[in-house]
């Protein structure tokens, strides 16, 4: 297999066991709280960002601020992967 699809595979798991294991504790704090504080969290989280109307410009830019943050923060993990599996530098830097 060649080293810019390892990579590539590398950070994909990488992140998605980052993200696993945040959903888990955040599963496992809510169940120590108890259902009234999740469900009181859940009340103050609907009262604050869904109960408010968003302009679609808002929303827009917004989420195209946030693509391009974490197109950004994962070509640099991949980056990184890449330099650990000392990949050639004309498959790093080539598009």
């Amino acid at each position: 297999m060649n080293r810019h699809l390892t990579g590539k595979m590398t950070v994909a798991l990488v992140i998605g066991l980052l993200l696993g294991l945040s959903i888990n504790h955040s599963n496992a704090m809510w169940g120590r709280r108890g259902r009234e504080a999740y469900m009181a969290h859940q009340e103050h989280l609907f009262n604050r960002f869904s109960a408010v109307p968003h302009t679609s410009i808002g929303i827009i830019l917004t989420s195209a601020f946030a693509t391009c943050l974490f197109i950004f923060f994962y070509e640099l993990l991949i980056l990184g992967a890449f330099r650990i599996l000392k990949a050639p530098p004309s498959i790093s830097t080539q598009r």
